[in-house]
């Protein structure tokens, strides 16, 4: 009997385990429009995000799961950047690859880009590093 009741207690304690981790994981799982939303409760500018994509862009589809073009009309008009959201660590590096690598595309010459988990940021070079720095943060604190 005693066996029965220690195979029912850990049988138990499995489940509650495997319970805690999904709800941990489906609590934890973001989405491009919570971060466009700690952007302005940041006091950043972003306005009219969109799941449009620019023609571009669409060449350069590397398996993200979502995108958003946000606007930054404080840069000039139809300027801003993208905001990634990916599935595959690999298909994010691919992306970063094209921004962080001078020369190697033409998507978006001379723009930034930062990358943190399945997470990336991509904005136009007419935004200061030290303004692009203040989006980083907001990410960093995800």
């Amino acid at each position: 009997m005693r066996k029965y009741i220690g195979l029912v207690f850990l049988l138990g304690l499995i489940l509650c385990i495997t319970a805690a981790c999904s709800s941990r994981e489906s609590e934890s799982a973001i989405t491009l429009d919570d971060i466009v939303t700690e952007f302005r409760d940041a006091g950043l500018e972003v306005e009219a995000p969109t799941g449009s994509i620019s023609e571009d862009h669409v060449l350069a589809d590397l398996g993200f799961r979502d995108v958003q073009h946000i606007l930054v009309p404080a840069l000039g008009e139809g300027e801003g950047g993208y905001l990634f959201l990916f599935e595959d660590e690999k298909d994010l590096e691919k992306l970063n690859d094209y921004y962080e690598e001078p020369g190697k595309s033409t998507l978006m010459p001379n723009s930034h880009a930062y990358a943190q988990d399945k997470i990336l940021l991509q904005m136009s070079d007419q935004m200061s590093q030290t303004e692009f720095d203040r989006y980083v943060e907001v990410i960093k604190d995800l």
